[in-house]
């Protein structure tokens, strides 16, 4: 019981951490996507994006933060879960390190990769590669490929809050599951 005492301190104090690494993403975000106009054409859209701004940078820094301690919380649960329920636990924990590659690359070359081939593009007026690789555009590669993560990530939250909900951690386990449907849907 010691051992599973320590998880669930664990897995509170990091479920603490991402709420207030969501909330400053959000705030970030926010400020940051002020500066968007809905009419700007996409050549307006890189210009913007090949000199970001301390909230730009701030808050891909933070998604990328986010998505690494999420990663940490998920293994967390599959520790916790697996003292009772192994092959729920594993299967849940497969899911995890695809969601994490994609969203690290998602995020991470915003404020890498992305601001060097934003200003290529505009030199070379290749823009419509440049929008592909975009993640706060709709209708891209990389729009996608997010949106394909959280989808995958939809997976262990179901298999896992279904685990906590039958052992009777029923806030946790409805919690993980609502988010699931979120991430699923593509709301979240």
């Amino acid at each position: 019981m010691d051992n599973s005492n320590s998880l669930i301190r664990r897995i509170q104090i990091t479920a603490l951490v991402l709420f207030i690494l969501c909330i400053s993403w959000i705030v970030f975000g926010v400020i940051s996507m002020t500066q968007v106009k809905a009419e700007w054409t996409n050549s307006e859209y890189i210009r913007w994006i090949s000199k970001p701004d301390l909230y730009f940078t701030l808050s891909y820094i933070n998604a990328t933060l986010l998505t690494l301690i999420d990663i940490v919380f998920f293994y967390f649960l599959y520790s916790f879960i697996n003292l009772s329920n192994k092959t729920l636990a594993q299967i849940g924990l497969l899911f995890v390190p695809v969601y994490g590659v994609l969203n690290l690359v998602c995020y991470s070359i915003q404020i890498t990769t992305f601001p060097s081939i934003a200003e290529l593009a505009l030199e070379s007026g290749n823009i419509d590669f440049a929008m592909q690789l975009v993640q706060a555009k709709s209708n891209t590669l990389i729009g996608y490929l997010n949106g394909l993560a959280y989808t995958i990530l939809g997976i262990p939250m179901i298999i896992y809050g279904w685990v906590l909900f039958k052992k009777g951690i029923r806030f946790s386990g409805l919690s993980l599951f609502a988010s699931a449907i979120f991430d699923l849907f593509g709301i979240a």
